[in-house]
């Protein structure tokens, strides 16, 4: 089993890396496209609607096969932040439940978005 890969992303970015700790994205240097800042209050407002999809607390099984419990990747996006789900490959499967993702999200939220350059991470 792989871990789901759980990101806080931003208009704009669409970097997809999974990382064992939060690692915090920063802006490339020109002429690299910019990221654009997200706000923190988008971002617990957004965690809270994952805390609350039905079945918030019951694991469902994660991957991008079809006909597993829940298809990835997917994305939710409030205003200027999105939060982003996917595996490694094709072929992993992972046990978790939205609350898990709404947990880890607003680590990445609150270690990212919070303080300067706020741009989210994984």
């Amino acid at each position: 089993m792989v871990p789901i890969q759980i990101l806080l992303l931003l208009l704009g970015a669409i970097n997809w890396t999974y990382v064992a700790s939060i690692g915090c994205w920063h802006q490339p240097a020109p002429p690299k496209p910019q990221y654009h800042t997200t706000v923190f209050k988008h971002c617990a407002d957004l965690v809270k609607e994952l805390a609350k999809l039905d079945k918030a607390y019951a694991p469902i099984k994660f991957s991008r096969k079809r006909g597993v419990g829940y298809k990835v990747p997917e994305r939710w996006r409030k205003n200027t932040c999105f939060i982003v789900i996917d595996m490694h490959s094709d072929n992993d499967e992972d046990d978790v439940s939205f609350m898990d993702i709404a947990v880890e999200a607003a680590s990445v939220a609150a270690a990212c978005v919070v303080k300067e350059p706020h741009l989210g991470g994984t």
